[in-house]
């Protein structure tokens, strides 16, 4: 994959990279998957904000985890969330654990999933909602789940106000707003352009070596300033490349080859975004 690479310029080679890991079947391999079983986007984004809330931890974990919620939810997400009473999410989450997120947890975030849909009608209205009264709508969207719920739920949703990047919540947010192979998007009321990355740890790791992150913590600001970088490549869609560069530090094979690669088509780049 890597050979020849310096014949290319920074952008061609991050395309070559996205094609690659731009494949449905790589995505089995992902909490993004479960969103591609669902056609009618309502469902989605249900389940969309249960995977994305439990995006931590080993990823063979992080899919059994999934699985079980999603299993109690049967064929219509939507449906099954404004009918059924909280004892009953309760009594089939009982014993429910992913890491230190329990059965109470998850019951939470589903219900004030319930309230917010029956409220606004949907998860997209909401953060449409969310539009119109915040310079960053994922503030308002998270602070909305949180009023919403009737426990903390910060292990699944995190304060925005304390400088936290929300990663899993950018996460559902690129699930849910672009679309390709891997995020099956759906939601049409925000543009991929002004998205954030979803800065894990891999992605983390990747803008501190480039440089492209001067932030001391991987907090807010640090997952904005990666962003501003993307940005300069794809204004349109700065987290374009975030699934394969996320990956290509799981796999741990090439990543040290593609930083490399990266790091001397970077010196050819200007600050306009131009080899």
């Amino acid at each position: 994959m890597l050979k020849g690479e310096m014949s290319l310029s920074l952008v061609e080679f991050l395309e070559m990279l996205y094609a690659k890991y731009n494949d449905k079947e790589k995505a089995r391999e992902d909490p993004v998957y479960f969103l591609h079983s669902f056609d009618d986007i309502r469902a989605r984004e249900i389940i969309g904000i249960v995977a994305a809330s439990l995006a931590f931890g080993r990823v063979s974990q992080i899919i059994k985890s999934i699985e079980k919620v999603v299993a109690i939810m049967e064929d219509n997400p939507r449906d099954f969330l404004l009918k059924v009473p909280v004892d009953y999410l309760m009594a089939k989450l009982k014993g429910f654990k992913h890491r230190w997120v329990k059965g109470s947890d998850i019951v939470s975030l589903l219900y004030a999933c319930k309230i917010l849909i029956a409220r606004y009608d949907s998860l997209e209205s909401l953060y449409e909602h969310c539009k119109a009264g915040d310079s960053d709508p994922a503030v308002g969207f998270a602070v909305a789940l949180r009023n919403a719920s009737p426990e903390d739920i910060s292990v699944l949703i995190p304060d925005p106000w304390k400088n936290s990047p929300c990663k899993r919540l950018r996460l559902f947010l690129k699930w849910m707003v672009r679309k390709d192979n891997v995020d099956p998007g759906g939601w049409t009321v925000e543009t991929p352009a002004n998205l954030v990355v979803p800065l894990d740890v891999h992605m983390w790791k990747f803008g501190k070596e480039l440089g492209w992150i001067k932030r001391a913590s991987p907090d807010a600001k640090a997952a904005i300033e990666l962003t501003q970088a993307f940005r300069l490549f794809r204004p349109d869609d700065p987290l374009r490349y975030d699934f394969a560069l996320s990956h290509l530090g799981m796999e741990a094979k090439d990543y040290r080859k593609v930083i490399s690669a990266v790091k001397k088509l970077s010196k050819t780049y200007d600050c306009e975004g131009k080899n």
